[in-house]
């Protein structure tokens, strides 16, 4: 309790009105002296726990004496909070409650980072995704302008992912390469259909204006930002190693890595495929002109890979003719296998 009242009672037997007195030993110092009359209920509160005892006394007139004292034994029992080991007590649980708030919150904070986490994962698939269908539906856009040849786009994004992967390069980097390779010839949308699918011979000017269609694919992906070297894939797979290409003239390994890539599948594939203007050439005829253009026409290094990939069976002609695609997502990347 806080708050405890103590009612006495003197019984006197004589007409006198006599000096009384009390004292909680264990808290008052001294007596508290008055009349009889005076004496009222007496009234302690906060006390600390513990055992007192109180003193109630009939004192002589000149208040010096204790005529007669009766002695009452008060005991306020400890609660928690008394005990010397309540604080520590009090601070341990502090202390686990703060672990167990800051463990929450932290928690709460690493669920929201998870979740955002997963949502920018999920935002950058998507824009991946969206991404790989743009460029499928840019590829496909070119491809559908030159009638004769059908997925040629997408063939040479598989042999420039072949011989990126046997040379060495990153899977990151392999993939890179096949998307950039998928839009080689975008420029040819700049292209007029008649000089595009004419099945003559073309006319200077209509050499002219075929030829303008690597500046044209390069202009278009100057600001491409989803392929790194884009526009470098289709503004040099034209260039030739010995300086005698177009549009710029550059000489061996001054030719982007992309462009002397992509200009090996590229011309692999021309010469392979049917075309507006002739027939698909006989495979032993292409490799012989292959091989006649290491150092020439090619970077000898990139023929020799491409070579090695045909005798390996890892470019099989009838099978992508056919329809049905190389063997596994590694050969030719996700990608260009999921369109396969």
């Amino acid at each position: 309790v806080r708050r405890f009242e103590l009612v006495p009672e003197i019984i006197n037997y004589t007409i006198q009105d006599p000096d009384v007195g009390y004292k909680l030993e264990g808290f008052d110092k001294d007596y508290k002296i008055m009349m009889q009359s005076e004496l009222r209920s007496i009234e302690y509160t906060n006390l600390p726990a513990g055992e007192y005892t109180l003193h109630l006394a009939v004192f002589d007139s000149g208040r010096d004496n204790i005529l007669e004292e009766r002695l009452y034994r008060i005991v306020k029992k400890q609660e928690i909070y008394d005990n010397a080991w309540f604080v520590l007590y009090v601070i341990v649980v502090a202390m686990l409650f703060g672990i167990w708030m800051a463990a929450s919150i932290l928690q709460a904070i690493n669920r929201r980072r998870f979740e955002a986490q997963q949502r920018e994962i999920a935002l950058k698939d998507k824009q991946l995704e969206m991404g790989n269908q743009t460029i499928l539906a840019i590829a496909n856009t070119v491809d559908a302008k030159d009638t004769r040849t059908s997925q040629h786009s997408l063939r040479v994004s598989i042999y420039s992912y072949l011989i990126g992967k046997e040379l060495g390069l990153s899977d990151e980097e392999c993939n890179n390469l096949e998307k950039a390779a998928r839009l080689h010839d975008i420029g040819k949308i700049g292209v007029r259909d008649v000089v595009l699918n004419k099945p003559g011979r073309l006319t200077d000017k209509e050499y002219e204006e075929m030829k303008s269609h690597v500046n044209r694919g390069a202009e278009i992906l100057k600001g491409f930002t989803l392929i790194d070297h884009a526009a470098e894939g289709a503004m040099y797979h034209h260039e030739r190693y010995d300086g005698k290409g177009y549009p710029q003239g550059l000489k061996g390994e001054e030719i982007p890595l992309y462009g002397r890539i992509i200009g090996v599948a590229d011309a692999f594939d021309a010469m392979t495929a049917n075309r507006v203007y002739r027939k698909q050439m006989d495979f032993d005829y292409v490799l012989n002109e292959m091989k006649n253009g290491r150092g020439t026409q090619f970077d000898p290094k990139f023929v020799d890979i491409l070579l090695g990939l045909i005798e390996k069976g890892k470019i099989d002609l009838k099978k992508l003719y056919a329809g049905g695609g190389p063997d596994s997502d590694e050969e030719i990347g996700s990608q260009t296998a999921a369109t396969t």
